[in-house]
């Protein structure tokens, strides 16, 4: 499944590579293939994640770094 991702990322990073200029800033259709392909990345860091995580999630390292009032007390 991750070939599959990984062939998808690629196809969509070459179109958008060979979009015609120039780029209106109202561009649906460039929008429409940068989210997808931010969709696609999400979803294959979701599924390579999991080997590499520490068992902590973002939230719970701040929390443990002691967050805001860790700048404080010192």
């Amino acid at each position: 499944m991750d070939t599959e991702i990984d062939a998808k990322i690629a196809a969509l990073s070459a179109e958008i590579h060979n979009y015609p200029t120039p780029i209106a800033r109202c561009d649906e259709q460039l929008t429409a293939l940068l989210e997808r392909r931010a969709a696609l990345l999400a979803e294959k860091e979701k599924l390579t994640a999991p080997a590499a995580a520490t068992g902590c999630s973002p939230e719970s390292n701040w929390i443990n770094d002691g967050g805001f009032n860790a700048a404080q007390s010192a």
